[in-house]
């Protein structure tokens, strides 16, 4: 095997994640600012419609500019972190407690790290090597396969059966559908396969059924018991969102998903949801759905998360990956585990998530925070001087925001008083 060919190493990552009020591994990380598939439905695909036009990985790959992390840098981030450096930037300070306390780090938010780059490139091998090394626990989202028999990465992953997750990608188990929304992507029969491989090796392995597409994943119960006799020991998913602030090249691509579901899913869509921009559907439509998921789920045996904001009461957990719970996840820093404490005890209140957030987030401003969009340069005025933990108390009370828990998921919390600290109340609201 000849030398990798060469590729410019200056993507910036870790990064927080915009779910970092809800999110059990807010620190995520992507190994390309790419990816080299080519799915109808990538959220990411408004973000960087300006270089994924036209492109198929299979026939333009060597036509569009991919960058990479430097693994260097990376592995700098992280002896410095162990090593208390005070001579660390301020970026990578942000870091710091997180990685410390060996919180999960999310890998493959934006881009898959395991897609066709990685076969040509190896940056994900690389860096998989220096996790190895300091024993890091990381959770893994992918759509690839062909890595599950490679030897060069399956040796490793056998050596962390105790700390290295993995979420495979699915969102129906006929191929010829997952075909025509996923350009590039192996067939959904190859990942099931990929599922079996992992799960054979020991690795705790999710099926990640997300997005949950109307018209495409109706056959879901064929699909989650094909990966639970595979190996899976849970499923997470979510509906797809539609961004309804589309140009051309977007609408062209609901307009291909259309043709397999069966219906114009733009018009649905924007019929049959409340929110500006990013459309989310309606609970009503949801939730019935979602709750017949959880209990075929459970009566597999396999636990059921959730990450769709209007049903994570569903949750077995406060994480929506499908991270074993007994794993050292962010257990009381977010929304999630907010409705968790709620379902239980039948109110929350900030004090209970209080301690992971001020711990974690408190010793970086927002306006700062690395690779976090902020919106307008009227937002990072005001708030300029508000901390990433005050920023996530301020979205606790402010009852009227749109990502309050108050608004943001549907309607299971309600406010119903305020603390002895000025903080709202939260009740269940389970109905």
């Amino acid at each position: 095997m000849g030398e990798r060919p060469q590729i410019k190493q200056n993507y910036p990552s870790p990064r927080w994640s915009m779910e970092i009020p809800d999110c059990s591994m807010p620190m995520t990380f992507d190994t390309y600012s790419k990816c080299a598939y080519n799915c109808l439905y990538c959220f990411a695909f408004f973000q960087k419609s300006h270089t994924l036009k036209g492109y198929n990985s299979k026939k333009n790959a060597g036509q569009i500019e991919i960058r990479s992390v430097d693994p260097k840098k990376v592995i700098d981030l992280f002896e410095k972190a162990f090593a208390h450096d005070e001579s660390a930037s301020a970026v990578q300070k942000q870091f710091f407690p997180y990685i410390q306390a060996r919180k999960i780090m999310q890998w493959g938010g934006l881009a898959d790290e395991f897609d066709e780059w990685e076969r040509r490139y190896g940056v994900t091998l690389e860096l998989l090597k220096y996790f190895d090394k300091i024993d890091y626990p990381l959770s893994f989202s992918t759509k690839a396969a062909w890595w599950t028999q490679d030897e060069r990465y399956m040796s490793l992953f056998r050596k962390h059966k105790h700390n290295w997750h993995v979420k495979i990608s699915i969102i129906t188990a006929d191929d010829h559908k997952a075909k025509a929304m996923e350009k590039g992507v192996p067939s959904s029969t190859a990942r099931l396969k990929a599922i079996s491989n992992l799960a054979k090796a020991g690795i705790h392995v999710t099926l990640r059924l997300r997005p949950f597409i109307i018209g495409v994943s109706n056959d879901w119960k064929e699909l989650i018991t094909k990966a639970a006799e595979a190996g899976a020991d849970s499923v997470t998913t979510e509906f797809f969102c539609m961004e309804s602030r589309a140009d051309a090249e977007l609408k062209a691509r609901y307009a291909a998903m259309s043709k397999v579901c069966g219906f114009d899913i733009h018009s649905f869509y924007m019929k049959n949801s409340k929110q500006n921009g990013y459309k989310r559907l309606s609970r009503k439509i949801k939730a019935p759905i979602i709750r017949e998921m959880r209990d075929y789920t459970h009566k597999l045996g396999l636990r059921f998360h959730v990450s769709d904001a209007f049903c994570r009461e569903c949750n077995d957990a406060c994480n929506c990956c499908g991270v074993p719970p007994e794993w050292n996840v962010s257990q009381g820093g977010q929304i999630g585990q907010a409705i968790i404490i709620a379902r239980t005890k039948g109110e929350v209140r900030f004090s209970d998530i209080k301690p992971e957030i001020y711990k974690f987030f408190n010793g970086f401003r927002w306006a700062s925070a690395q690779e976090y969009n902020t919106g307008s340069n009227k937002a990072r005025a005001l708030k300029y001087d508000m901390t990433m933990a005050e920023f996530l108390r301020n979205n606790w009370n402010n009852v009227k925001g749109a990502t309050s828990p108050a608004n943001g998921y549907g309607g299971i919390l309600k406010p119903c008083g305020v603390d002895e600290n000025g903080d709202v109340i939260y009740k269940y609201n389970g109905k």
